[in-house]
């Protein structure tokens, strides 16, 4: 009997609607329905719910689906590759951190003393770490954050902004470029901040990713 099978009949057993059974699994009647017509699967965590809502073991609801199965393999090696993506974009964001960290403290000086072929590679390297910071962004998994964790990020930031703001040794030119110079001055702190947070609120799901 195929899963879709499987779920309706133990619905139809308990008397329940798909409205009934979405709101027992805390998900959509859309779904539920997506399910019966085996459209989509449920994932882990979920096919742990319908076994204990209807009483049954995992063995029941998976066998005899192959095709579940492998889909269920499939977004395992996925996730694992997710996990791999996710953990290394975090390591180059500590390295960025502490990069910008020591930017704000000691300023750039030491980079104008560099040859021009140094000055270009320490430039792409900032770039690439600039970017890394948007991409580890699109990889967290912002459902599974608490709301108080997301204020507690936007407060972080606002204070490393200020600190940041107020360590950084970089004096701005008197020139007719100042304004240009200085927003794009402006743009490097809030970058360097927003990095900073990444590395303190993000520690824990990258705790959790590395470790699977």
């Amino acid at each position: 009997m195929e899963f879709a099978v499987k779920i309706k009949h133990y619905r139809q057993q308990n008397d329940w609607t798909q409205q009934v059974v979405a709101e027992k699994l805390g998900v959509s009647r859309k779904t539920i329905s997506s399910w019966g017509n085996g459209r989509s699967y449920p994932d882990i965590f979920m096919l742990v719910q319908l076994s204990d809502l209807n009483h049954v073991s995992l063995d029941d609801l998976l066998r005899e689906n192959h095709e579940m199965i492998d889909s269920y393999k499939q977004e395992h090696v996925t996730n694992a590759k997710y996990d791999r993506t996710f953990t290394i974009s975090y390591i180059i964001n500590v390295v960025a951190s502490l990069y910008f960290l020591c930017r704000s403290l000691v300023g750039t000086d030491w980079l104008n003393q560099l040859q021009p072929g140094w000055r270009m590679l320490a430039g792409a390297l900032v770039g690439l770490m600039s970017v890394n910071i948007y991409f580890l962004l699109s990889k967290v998994e912002w459902k599974k954050l608490s709301r108080s964790i997301k204020i507690g990020a936007v407060m972080t930031f606002i204070v490393v902004l200020a600190l940041l703001t107020k360590l950084d040794t970089v004096a701005l030119p008197k020139s007719a470029y100042q304004f240009g110079v200085g927003l794009g001055h402006g743009f490097v702190i809030g970058l360097s901040a927003l990095s900073i947070v990444e590395t303190i609120w993000l520690y824990q799901q990258f705790r959790k990713r590395r470790d699977h």
